[in-house]
């Protein structure tokens, strides 16, 4: 099974996306919004909703908490977006 990266490589794996998207034009934060929540849609209805992730206690498990990562990330995103349209 996979392990989690420590912090310091996420941090250097974040670093090298930032350097690479200085050099595209950047999504708006709505769209970005609605990637997760397209993510959210397509881990329910096409990952938890398959015989082999219902039927698999611990495969369902995992699913459900990326289903949970994403929209902590979608709320995120939504508080974030509404500190910007305030300012």
């Amino acid at each position: 099974m996979l392990q989690p990266d420590s912090d310091e490589v996420i941090e250097a794996t974040r670093l090298d996306r930032v350097k690479c998207l200085r050099q595209v034009p950047p999504r708006g934060l709505s769209e970005t919004a609605c990637t997760a929540l397209t993510l959210m849609k397509a881990i329910d209805d096409q990952l938890a909703g398959t015989p082999f992730i219902a039927t698999d206690p611990e495969l369902y498990r995992m699913t459900y908490r990326a289903f949970e990562s994403l929209y902590a990330l979608h709320e995120a995103l939504g508080h974030l977006d509404a500190r910007y349209t305030r300012s």
